[in-house]
């Protein structure tokens, strides 16, 4: 059974979907593909019966903390694919390639889902594209910023023309007559984001902003699951070591370990986060020929 068909098959829950990254080339490419997006997503979550918790539009992939059925899933992703290559053809450029494709990953817990919201939020930050909290074209602005709503300066949907409307979603589509367009989001992010689930998750704005600076063994560990590439500076990765030595070795600083601790540590953050033996060394001070000759041990392979 391929991916796609497995997906379909999962019941109704709480969903991390991410889309490919696009080689070479970029999906969103200015302002008002952005915005395009934006309303797209707006689009999948009245069509497929899904919530959208968190999002982020990078430049060129998406990620979405969802809830539906894994079939919901699916179509959503194909409807996203199909309305992204039609733009990027009336911009000129080649449309998504046929294989383009998504991960679907089930999140089981509050605890997990609570990982997957800050890497999605932190995506922007780790490409280079922003604060936390100050990329546009993700959610991380929207939890506890009460006064964007009255600040953004929408027209509501009711008062536009049907050939407005169709210009603007780039089609005949059934919407909410509560929708707010914006005339640089596309849509007001309010009008998808249902933001109940992170205030459920992080009761108040520094439960939200400490996560986002703290937690960086479980953004470690989701980047490598989806493939992604991760750039921790020494204080974040120190800070890693420091999670790992409070969970597994009591508590103890780096310098009370012994030879043998110093050794399982290593293969931790080899096994467990994927550091290579410059990482390590750097990390935990210990010469870069002493991890290689410990990662290549038969008694560890």
């Amino acid at each position: 059974m391929g991916k796609r068909e497995t997906y379909r098959s999962w019941r109704k829950g709480y969903y991390h979907l991410s889309t490919d990254g696009l080689s070479g080339r970029d999906i969103f490419t200015d302002a008002s593909e952005f915005a395009t997006g934006n309303i797209l997503l707006g689009l999948i979550s009245v069509k497929f019966n899904i919530k959208i918790y968190a999002h982020s539009l990078m430049p060129n992939h998406i990620h979405l903390a969802l809830s539906g059925t894994g079939a919901d899933c699916v179509q959503a992703f194909d409807y996203l694919k199909r309305k992204l290559s039609a733009m990027m053809k009336r911009s000129g450029r080649d449309p998504l390639p046929e294989d383009y494709g998504f991960n679907l990953e089930p999140v089981e817990t509050p605890e997990k889902m609570q990982g997957e919201i800050i890497y999605i939020l932190r995506n922007a930050l780790e490409k280079g594209l922003g604060m936390v909290g100050s990329y546009l074209w993700d959610s991380g602005w929207m939890y506890y910023s009460k006064e964007w709503p009255a600040l953004l300066g929408c027209d509501s949907s009711f008062k536009l023309s049907q050939r407005e409307l169709t210009r603007r979603i780039g089609g005949v589509e059934d919407i909410p007559s509560n929708w707010q367009f914006h005339p640089y989001l596309g849509l007001n992010p309010y009008c998808f984001v249902d933001t109940s689930l992170v205030h459920q998750l992080f009761p108040s704005p520094k439960d939200l902003q400490t996560a986002l600076v703290k937690d960086y063994e479980v953004q470690f560990q989701i980047a490598r699951r989806l493939g992604e590439l991760s750039s921790f500076n020494k204080t974040e990765m120190e800070s890693m070591v420091t999670q790992i030595l409070n969970r597994c070795f009591d508590g103890r600083p780096l310098k009370a370990l012994s030879d043998d601790d110093k050794a399982k540590l290593t293969i931790i953050l080899h096994r467990e986060l994927g550091w290579n033996s410059y990482q390590i060394s750097t990390t935990i001070y210990i010469k870069e020929k002493t991890i290689r000759q410990l990662l290549s041990s038969k008694e560890l392979r």
